[in-house]
């Protein structure tokens, strides 16, 4: 299992490559724990929190205070896509590249 600082650099490697512009706001950053925010317009971010104590990861692209599409692996992998954000389709785990991407492509 990877640590905050390695999911860190990674997140950041990743915002560069499908990101470039976007700024990230930290709202919790501890030893164990990052939530952040990468702004991509107003009202429209994509919400990153990773957890090393118990491994949860979540991503998700957020529209006007509304999630449109995540990731997460609670109880296990899966995606809530876009069209139906509500639903849960079991998924292996995503490389943060593959996330990012789609995103960006519904963004």
């Amino acid at each position: 299992m990877i640590d905050t600082k390695e999911f860190l650099a990674e997140m950041q490697k990743q915002r560069q490559r499908f990101f470039p512009e976007a700024p990230v706001i930290y709202l919790e950053e501890l030893s164990f724990y990052v939530k952040a925010r990468i702004i991509l317009s107003e009202g429209s971010f994509v919400e990153v929190r990773f957890n090393a104590h118990n491994g949860r990861k979540s991503y998700a692209l957020v529209r006007d205070g509304k999630r449109v599409a995540g990731f997460d692996n609670l109880g296990g992998w899966h995606i809530h896509p876009f069209g139906k954000p509500g639903a849960h389709r079991r998924i292996s785990e995503p490389p943060l590249a593959h996330v990012f991407e789609y995103f960006l492509r519904g963004a």
